[in-house]
């Protein structure tokens, strides 16, 4: 999913702003917007953060309700 830190006054439909972006190691607040895509492994450069426990587990109910 895409992480973005253009955020919008108001949410769109599946959009969750991230609580704990710094602990995640983002520079700027940031929010995970409703597009799914695959990479491919071998393009994967870097990992840039992780997300935090809280934060995974906000995504994971937009996920489930995303899908539903």
């Amino acid at each position: 999913m895409a992480i973005t830190s253009q955020l919008r006054p108001s949410t769109a439909y599946g959009d969750l702003w991230l609580q704990d972006w710094e602990q995640a190691g983002l520079l700027k607040a940031s929010a995970v917007k409703p597009v799914f895509a695959t990479i491919e492994q071998r393009l994967i450069l870097r990992r840039l953060g992780v997300l935090s426990e809280r934060d995974l587990g906000n995504l994971r109910q937009v996920i489930g309700r995303i899908l539903a």
